[in-house]
């Protein structure tokens, strides 16, 4: 049993941290598209808020990947996706006077709640981790 939950748990570590590496990386190779992004969201000092979004999702990601210093990797992630989700998808902000404008705002609550589930997982990891 202790053989399976050691894979268990590698996997959980993996797919866990996916979402953030991809995430990171793909604001590299989309570096301009997440300018304009940011800029649409009324962010101030982008380029310097953009290099630390990813350095915080590609290192806090490998953390938890890897299982070294998970802790530190959590307490990153948090950093980042805390003020982000609030920032990026403040859906009670939008409108919603037409179709359109629905639609959007439904997304972006989903995008709210997605992110929300995150934090309780990574606060689970958090409180979870070396015992």
């Amino acid at each position: 049993m202790k053989k399976i939950n050691k894979y268990i748990n590698r996997t959980g570590r993996i797919l866990f941290s996916l979402i953030f590496i991809a995430s990171g990386l793909s604001k590299i190779g989309d570096w301009q598209k997440t300018i304009n992004y940011m800029e649409i969201h009324n962010m101030i000092y982008i380029p310097f808020f953009l290099i630390m979004a990813i350095i915080f999702q590609v290192v806090g990601g490998l953390s938890v990947i890897t299982n070294y210093k998970t802790k530190v990797g959590v307490v990153l992630l948090l950093v980042f996706l805390i003020p982000a989700t609030f920032i990026f998808h403040n859906f009670w902000t939008l409108p919603t006077e037409t179709e359109i404008e629905m639609i959007n705002q439904q997304y972006e609550m989903v995008s709210f709640l997605k992110n929300s589930t995150i934090i309780g997982a990574l606060l689970l990891l958090f409180e979870n981790e070396n015992k």
